[in-house]
Order: structure tokens, then sequence, then C-alpha cells
């Protein structure tokens, strides 16, 4: 099997759907199982799918609004966690932008060859979960992995447990792909190599102390994330350097303009160019990869 693991990172995985936008351009998009985590969970559906262009609309037009990014709601989120103010409207995104303006076609989706997943974190204990979309609602699906911890203020019910952002315990889940069949993996990252993941800092402790105090075991979880996600890195490495490789890591040479989330129309622009610019860049050594067979 060929395998594809997509980083989220926010508007950073912006630059994971500009690289997806090129694959399917190039037709290269010959997988047989996916994964994603984050911000990158939408993106893989419409993958599948096969909606480019409503990737393209939702990442290009969408993200940049003062209704999704919520900067004003931050005082508030940091003293009591709301529903009524987050600091990423996911609501929004996803039932008002994905749901009924770029509605997602199901029936596609689960016609797709392409087993997916999506990871997501369980509450209360922080396990890291690969939610299959074919049996829940979608949207629900969406919207649980992409409940970022501090800027959505709740964990998100689903199927009698609770779920929030996967990148929460794992930003990097290539153990959401069936180890016993998938021979090869294409990774796209939306961060450089040389660039380790970091536990939060010190500000980002502080403004959203309050979601740690209920969820005591976050902090801790985000702590161990940030040292899984390098070993996963490693690990892409050193699958890379096989020979022949098994696999081909598809990342930017250097951070995003988008590092995290923003209002500027054009940094994400700009984001989702250079992932489709590393794509042309890589084109024929990614056809020779998907063509080649390991022995």
């Amino acid at each position: 099997m060929l395998g594809l693991v997509l980083e989220g990172g926010a508007m950073r995985a912006g630059f994971v759907a500009g690289a997806l936008m090129a694959l399917m351009d190039k037709n290269l998009d010959d997988f047989d199982a996916a994964v994603a985590v984050s911000a990158s969970v939408p993106t893989l559906a419409y993958f599948a799918s096969g909606q480019r262009e409503e990737m393209e609309k939702v990442w290009r037009h969408e993200l940049t609004s003062p209704r999704l990014v919520c900067y004003h709601n931050i005082p508030a989120a940091s003293l009591a966690l709301s529903a009524k103010r987050p600091i990423l409207n996911i609501d929004r995104l996803v039932f008002d932008i994905i749901k009924e303006k770029y509605p997602l076609n199901r029936n596609a989706f689960l016609a797709s060859k392409m087993i997916c997943r999506f990871a997501a974190a369980s509450v209360p204990h922080g396990e890291q979960v690969f939610l299959k979309p074919e049996e829940n609602d979608i949207y629900d699906v969406i919207k649980a992995c992409l409940a970022v911890p501090g800027c959505y203020p709740t964990a998100v019910p689903m199927n009698d447990c609770e779920y929030v952002d996967g990148a929460t315990v794992n930003p990097l889940p290539l153990k959401g792909l069936p180890d016993d069949e998938t021979l090869k993996v294409v990774a796209i990252l939306s961060k450089p190599m040389s660039c380790e993941n970091e536990p939060p800092n010190f500000l980002e402790r502080a403004l959203f102390w309050r979601y740690f105090k209920k969820y005591d075991w976050m902090l801790e979880k985000l702590w161990e994330a940030a040292q899984i996600y390098n070993t996963q890195v490693f690990q892409l490495e050193q699958m890379a350097q096989e020979n022949p490789p098994r696999a081909l890591i598809v990342c930017p040479d250097k951070m995003p303009p988008v590092k995290f989330v923003t209002l500027d129309h054009k940094k994400i622009n700009r984001t989702i160019d250079l992932g489709y610019s590393k794509v042309e860049e890589l084109e024929d050594q990614i056809g020779s990869f998907l063509e080649e067979a390991p022995s």
C-alpha cells in the first residue's frame, strides 16, 4: 500500500493544501491510505472526494475573516472558558463554510479507494484515536479534529466520548496508517525538517491556563507531543534514506509566512503557493517514488 501522511499546524497547513492541489493537478494522487491531523483533516476530505476547487476556495477565500479568527476574544478566553467566545470559531468554519457553502461530496468521499483516518485526542485521558469518517457524521468528525485546545474552549462530544485536536498528543500521526500493509509513505509537513516541534511556551501556558487546569493531563501531553513529533520526523528521514526509499518527505525550505493563524490574506496565499511550488519542484522525484515498488 502507498500511504499519505499530512501534518496540520493551523493556517500553516495551507502549505499542505497547496501541495495536495499540485498532486491532483499532476495526477500524482493514487494513494491507498491517508491520515491527517488538525487543520489538514478537512483538506484530506476534499482531496479524497476529488474536490480540488472547493479545497482551494476554502483556503484562499474563507480563512482570514475576523468572524473566524476572533482576536478580540483573547482577553475573555483567558479568564473563562465559553463556547460563545472562541478564539477560533470552529463552528463557523465547519458548518457555515465547509458544510453549507462548500459541502463535501459524501458519496464521492465514501467511494474513494483511499482509506482515510482522521487523528483526534480523546478526553479526559488524552489518548490518540483515529476516527473513521464512514462511521460518523463527517462534519462532526472534522469539528472534533479541529478543536484546538485553548483556541476552541470545549471538547467535542461524539459517540459517548469527547475529543480535541489530535495534534495535542501527536502532530504527525504515522500510526494512523496500516502498519502491516503500508509499504511506502509520502509525508507532507507544514514546516521545515530542521524546525523541531516545541512544547508550549510560557505565554501560551499563561493565556490558556484555565483550559490546562480543566484538563490537567493536557500540558504534559503537549510536552510529550513535541518529542513524539521529532521522533516521527527522524523515522521518516531514516525511511527516506533506505535503498530503495520507503518514504518521501515534502516540506517547506523555510518557515511559511503563516506560523499559526493570521488575518493577512496575502500570507495565506503565499503559504499555499509554497506548497504548490514545492510539489512542482519535486514532481519527477514524486512520480518515480510512486511508480517504484519496494523489493
